[in-house]
């Protein structure tokens, strides 16, 4: 976490079956009936007292509040759960929700004790609203350079000022001011946070009309304003570092990606109503996708919090992911405005929202801090962040141990063995198998009594996670993940200690005598070092294993794919042999997509270990390459892609971090179809974002045989392209939220 001394890094989180059994409930008490469509508070649902104080009845607001003060005393995470469920139902928090976002915790933590007796009680009863008085005319993102001033006077204070954009303060009890309340050498010192009542003589608001024709926004003038002295927050003089941990909860919370929520479900339920739904299955897989990353890092803060961190850099890199999100889905919806739908209340609902959100969506990018301000705080935390990656990226011995033996070839000096011409097999890569297979790995995950080293899966990814930090390719997916699973589930002994089977699908068919096979397999991939291929056949419905000899297909086409691995493509078979054929337990279909999503997951450990490394790579480059006599890293503009290339590298180890820990500690589980279908799509996505922004953070040097760089950006390309692209997983992942009224929330939440 990106508090002093520790570096920026999202923590793993796993919900408690109390966590899971709170979402239950909120959701049935969300889901009872439809909230319409409201432009009143867009952002937020709507705009209802009475029904923040229904919530407040029921312990949903204030969760985080001390019972002595009226609240809950729940968690962060209980808290963070329950808001996103009544943002995915579109449910009406406006009337509360500043004061229980930001303004109830800053109290608990700074006090004074008048203060909280007067205003937490009335939070956690829903009856508090509090306008945030920051921003002020000409200061545009810089809120330290307010003009805003308080002088101390006896029992309080005189403020004088004007404050700018400030929501809903014509509808405020309070407003908590910005001010500068002494001089100091750097403006981000002698500001002091002070509540007021909005009754307070001196103080007017004006209503800012939006292009929505709402006012949602407000200018207030503060005329010589009295605050009484219990009325400033914390000491005299702290108010920005209280801001800061202020705008850190208004930029982690689930409203960054979830206000947009209510229109992709009203556009998902849609697709029941138009003539090819299929065609926008891809654009709400990929949505999916990017909102179950976006879950898991905003729970992962909230867990930060609760444990006493300040993940001020986390949230900057969660508000900018989320926000820009939002606004991409409203331009990409956009283009279904006019598209014939069956005419009736769905198609309203959609429009609907789809008017409100589209006016509205400028605001995404720019509420809370604009995007580009964010990637600039998130570049301050970039060096210690790569510094630390290696303990994040490998985090067991086991990827260690591997990580170390690979390391050690790829830097070996000989420019025979690094050089890896087009189609050329990876010497480095093919040196490692060898090390894996004396080390007794290349067998991992497969029981003993079949001739692997035994195992579980989880322990084959670790192997993995070590090669692909190393930027090196290994036959892992292909062998032990994938036909070392084949194989057991057939009962097929294996001699993985001095050989190696890999897995390959594709256009067969098998003779009546079970004798040969006829047909194309897709590809083989290390051919030249395998001995053995494992093919999945279908008899009677039922999934067949088939063993093929490698020394029985005669002279084999081969070459290399773009990583340097060796493959063969479209592999005709023309009878031949088949040494075994066992049947296993499993229905066909069932098996060919446990298969698939064995491969899809441990492609997407590797793609995420080799993108953490990409972007440490780059950040460290540019730390060291001077330009107009300081270290790139010092221009905007560098700051801005290094900020980037980290955001896409951490939201996707969280999401395939998280697909890993489902695992859990069985030898052979059922993997989570979401989770594995999630991971494909943002690893295949950021893949192309990562090797597009470390080659231009590198220039001419990124692009040479003799620098590392290439290791990684060459696998990132092809691993994004093989066990079907972020495109296939995408309308996969689409079509089964289409399938119920709450399957897209569903599969985003996992509950």
């Amino acid at each position: 976490m990106s508090e002093h001394g520790k570096s920026l890094g999202f923590e793993p989180i796993a919900l408690t079956e109390a966590e899971c059994a709170l979402v239950t409930e909120v959701r049935a008490f969300a889901r009872a009936a439809p909230f319409p469509p409201s432009a009143e508070s867009p952002t937020r649902g709507g705009f209802s007292r009475t029904y923040s104080e229904e919530l407040a009845n029921r312990g949903w607001v204030g969760m985080t509040i001390p019972a002595e003060y009226g609240g809950s005393a729940r968690s962060g995470v209980e808290r963070c759960l329950v808001i996103s469920e009544l943002l995915a139902a579109g449910a009406p928090l406006g009337a509360h929700w500043t004061a229980d976002r930001q303004t109830a915790p800053s109290l608990m933590i700074n006090g004074p004790e008048t203060l909280r007796r007067e205003l937490l009680p009335r939070i956690a009863a829903g009856r508090c609203l509090i306008a945030g008085g920051f921003s002020e005319p000409e200061s545009g993102s810089d809120l330290a350079s307010v003009r805003t001033r308080a002088r101390k006077v006896d029992g309080g204070w005189r403020i004088t000022g004007r404050k700018i954009w400030t929501t809903d303060a014509d509808k405020a009890d309070y407003i908590e001011i910005l001010c500068r309340t002494s001089d100091s050498e750097t403006k981000h010192q002698g500001l002091s946070l002070i509540v007021v009542p909005m009754g307070a003589e001196g103080l007017s608001v004006h209503p800012i009309e939006g292009m929505d024709g709402e006012r949602h926004f407000n200018e207030v003038v503060i005329d010589d304003v009295f605050a009484r002295d219990d009325c400033l927050i914390g000491k005299e003089g702290s108010g920005w570092e209280q801001l800061t941990a202020e705008l850190a909860l208004e930029r982690a919370g689930p409203e960054r990606y979830l206000s947009t929520f209510p229109l992709f479900e009203a556009f998902v339920r849609s697709r029941r109503h138009v003539s090819a739904p299929e065609r926008s299955h891809e654009l709400i897989g990929s949505v999916i996708a990017q909102q179950i990353g976006l879950r898991l890092m905003s729970l992962s803060i909230a867990r930060m919090v609760d444990n006493g961190g300040s993940p001020v850099a986390e949230a900057a890199m969660a508000k900018d992911l989320g926000t820009e999100l939002e606004q991409l889905l409203v331009d990409q919806l956009w283009g279904y405005r006019y598209e014939p739908i069956e005419p009736g209340a769905v198609a309203e609902r959609f429009h609907e929202f789809l008017d409100i959100n589209r006016l509205r969506s400028p605001v995404f990018t720019t509420a809370g801090g604009t995007n580009e301000v964010l990637r600039l705080l998130v570049s301050r935390q970039l060096g210690s962040w790569a510094r630390s990656g290696r303990t994040r990226a490998l985090g067991t011995p086991l990827a260690e141990t591997v990580f170390e033996q690979a390391s050690r070839i790829v830097a070996e000096p000989d420019p025979d063995l690094r050089s890896v011409p087009r189609n050329q097999a990876d010497g480095v890569s093919v040196r490692v198998l060898g090390e894996l297979r004396e080390a007794g790995y290349l067998g991992v995950s497969v029981p003993e009594e079949f001739g692997g080293s035994g195992g579980t899966l989880a322990d084959a990814l670790e192997i993995l996670r070590g090669a692909a930090y190393a930027g090196v390719s290994t036959p892992l997916i292909e062998g032990p993940i994938q036909a070392g699973w084949l194989l057991t589930q057939a009962g097929i002994g294996f001699p993985w200690t001095d050989e190696l089977a890999v897995a390959s699908t594709g256009s067969i068919r098998l003779d009546d005598a079970g004798a040969t096979l006829t047909g194309t397999l897709d590809e083989i991939r290390w051919p030249e070092q395998a001995t053995t291929v494992a093919v999945p056949v279908e008899r009677d419905g039922r999934l067949h294993v088939a063993t093929l000899a490698l020394a029985d297909f005669g002279r084999l086409t081969t070459g290399a794919n773009t990583a340097g691995e060796p493959v063969a493509r479209a592999v005709c078979l023309d009878r031949i042999p088949v040494r075994r054929l066992e049947p296993t337990e499993l229905d066909f279909a069932a098996g060919q997509e446990t298969l698939a999503r064995r491969g899809a997951l441990a492609r997407a450990v590797a793609l995420s270990r080799a993108l953490q490394r990409t972007a440490e790579i780059a950040i460290e480059y540019a730390a060291q390459r001077s330009q107009f006599g300081q270290p790139i890293n010092r221009f905007q503009a560098v700051q801005a892609h290094l900020a980037r290339l980290a955001s896409e590298a951490q939201r996707v180890a969280v999401l395939v971090d998280a697909a890993h820990a489902a695992l859990g500690k069985d030898g052979d589980p059922a993997l989570d179809s979401a989770l594995v279908a999630a991971a494909c799509i943002l690893c295949g996505d950021a893949a192309m974002v990562a090797s597009r922004t470390a080659h231009q953070v590198h220039g001419a040097i990124g692009v040479t045989m003799e620098y590392v760089l290439q290791r990684f950006t060459r696998r990132l390309w092809e691993w994004a392209a093989a066990d079907s692209t972020s495109a296939h997983w995408a309308r996969r992942l689409g079509a089964q939220a289409v399938s119920g009224d709450l399957a897209a929330w569903e599969l985003i939440t996992g509950i």
